[in-house]
């Protein structure tokens, strides 16, 4: 395999006029190979190995190739898998003084891109879980920014520490979305949620008025999704990912077994008990509280 050809591999099949220059391909090879079909022009001295299949990551290489940009917002939130996140639209910041224009995707400009807010995934330049979420707060609602936010957390990707100083630096008092970030910060604890199940229960404890639990809260060798400690009451989200398999089941019965042994009280919550019936459910563990009272 040439360099060329090892390059434009790791480069999901592209490679830069740039980049051929340098390996010794002169402006003529590269109109030969470009007249010949062998290579594809995707943008300004960007192209595509003839052959190489086009793909989402692809595309945004390429993206970030031609502007020197990062993947970022909706785009950055897919890229690195912050929850379901997707739009057909491919968004790239850039620095401000960028004279890019193009109809192939949005381009937001920053004045600030420093190397704390720089990430490479997958081998695509994008901006950092944290401003990512910054970037995508006024985009999003609080339960799809809270989902997020979570998750990024749960990967390791941002903390609340870096949330809140990144705000303050990004955001100030006008910025959109900044409310949201706010809020958000103020409901998280230290231990991330586990799952958009428990994120959407969270806010639904939340909005009920009942006394506040304690979030993955460890009992033993388990770990509780909300407790409420004084009262030896946990409250568990039951997704069907985590418990569909058989041997799962069997598993969580023996979990559940434990738990009661040490003379606590549970209580299983479902997503449709979560979306299609919350009211019910928040009598049903209200109820559950004043029993255990």
């Amino acid at each position: 395999m040439n360099t060329i050809e090892a390059m434009a591999e790791l480069q999901y099949g592209l490679i830069t006029r740039a980049q051929a220059l340098t390996l010794g391909v002169s402006d003529s090879a590269i109109s030969r190979r470009v007249r010949a079909g062998r290579w594809v022009p995707v943008h300004v001295g960007v192209f595509r190995i003839a052959g190489a299949p086009v793909t989402r990551s692809q595309r945004m290489l390429a993206a970030t190739l031609w502007t020197s940009g990062l993947v970022s917002h909706a785009s950055g939130c897919e890229l690195l898998r912050l929850g379901r996140l997707r739009t057909d639209e491919l968004e790239l910041t850039v620095p401000y003084q960028s004279n890019i224009r193009t109809d192939a995707f949005i381009v937001h400009r920053s004045k600030m891109l420093p190397d704390i807010d720089r990430r490479c995934v997958d081998n695509i330049p994008c901006t950092s879980a944290t401003r990512t979420l910054i970037d995508s707060a006024p985009h999003l609602d609080d339960e799809e920014f809270e989902s997020a936010f979570e998750t990024a957390r749960r990967m390791g990707l941002t903390t609340i520490t870096l949330m809140e100083r990144r705000a303050v630096e990004l955001c100030g008092r006008g910025r959109p979305g900044s409310d949201r970030v706010r809020r958000v910060l103020a409901a998280a604890t230290s231990r991330p949620l586990e799952s958009r199940l428990e994120v959407k229960t969270a806010r639904l404890i939340r909005r009920s008025g009942l006394p506040d639990p304690v979030r993955q809260f460890v009992l033993g060798k388990y770990r509780l999704d909300f407790a409420w400690p004084p009262r030896r009451f946990a409250l568990e989200c039951d997704g069907f990912e985590h418990h569909g398999a058989r041997l799962a089941w069997k598993r969580d019965r023996r979990r559940v077994a434990a738990i009661e042994a040490m003379r606590w009280r549970t209580m299983h919550v479902t997503w449709d008990d979560v979306t299609e019936r919350p009211a019910e459910t928040i009598d049903r563990i209200a109820y559950a509280l004043r029993a255990c009272a």
